[in-house]
């Protein structure tokens, strides 16, 4: 039996971390988007169990983690074709982790539901501190706010209304998320700035607000490269809005013609769309 699943790519813009004893309610607060690309898994029974990120075996112990509390004893191979970088902040971890989980549960005739799916792939995040809300984002689609922390059935989101708008990404390298999450400095910088961003949003749903708190954030944290604040600088003389990814080194952009950004930034310019749906099978 085989089974492929597709799990939509998730920036977060601004987020507070809410810690709990209980994996399935902790996560965080915060604001992100959902894209069009992402990642595709395809799950097979085989001689025996591994894991490929675009034709390389790796570890990949979120999706890992996946695989042991699903699979059980049965032998899977789990390949996944990966369209974004991997570490940036485009909640990699979290779809590779939810399409693993879906792919398994059709491959296995496991008989889950989607809320169950989505807990699993969210303790893996939680338990492995890859992430802490990217899940719950990828699960919904759009521009998702998360208002209390945790899995689907506990935690609690509601969305911006938005059209399929275009959004450009520049990925400059990785930021170990384990590291910031775990770090009480950082810490408390994040959940003061998260809670009042979260706060200014509520009053004013709206994609641009999104934009200039997400902004706000990246800079009031400390948690900007030198290089992204470059980025974000240039393209707002160019009439644009950007932010940094979190938690990555990769700058996001809105509402600016490719033409004029191309101008305005060196370096590769990847670019999608705001998906409205979820994680699904194919």
């Amino acid at each position: 039996m085989k089974s492929r699943a597709f799990a939509p790519a998730h920036i977060t813009g601004f987020f507070e971390i809410c810690e709990d004893s209980e994996p399935l309610r902790m996560g965080s607060r915060g604001c992100g988007i959902v894209l069009d690309t992402g990642i595709t898994t395809e799950v097979r029974t085989g001689a025996e169990t591994f894991i490929e990120l675009n034709g390389k075996r790796e570890q990949a112990e979120t999706s890992r983690w996946v695989v042991t509390a699903l699979a059980n004893r049965a032998q899977v191979e789990v390949c996944s074709k990966v369209e974004i970088p991997i570490g940036c902040g485009l909640g990699a971890s979290g779809a590779g982790a939810l399409s693993t989980a879906f792919a398994l549960n059709s491959a296995l005739a496991l008989e889950k539901s989607f809320n169950e799916l989505a807990s699993i792939a969210h303790v893996a995040e939680v338990e492995n501190r890859t992430g802490l809300g990217s899940v719950m984002g990828q699960c919904h689609g759009g521009v998702v706010i998360r208002k209390q922390p945790g899995a689907i059935g506990f935690g609690e989101v509601d969305r911006i209304p938005t059209g399929k708008l275009q959004i450009f990404y520049i990925a400059m390298g990785a930021i170990p998320t384990k590291e910031v999450i775990t770090s009480s400095t950082a810490k408390k910088k994040i959940n003061l700035s998260g809670r009042g961003a979260l706060k200014a949003l509520l009053k004013k749903p709206t994609f641009e607000n999104f934009m200039k708190l997400s902004r706000w954030f990246a800079y009031k944290t400390e948690l900007v490269s030198g290089r992204a604040r470059d980025i974000i600088e240039a393209v707002e003389a160019e009439g644009g809005a950007a932010s940094m990814a979190m938690l990555g080194d990769t700058v996001f952009a809105a509402n600016i013609k490719e033409s004029a950004l191309k101008r305005a930034v060196s370096g590769k310019i990847r670019k999608a769309r705001i998906c409205q749906s979820s994680v699904h099978l194919l």
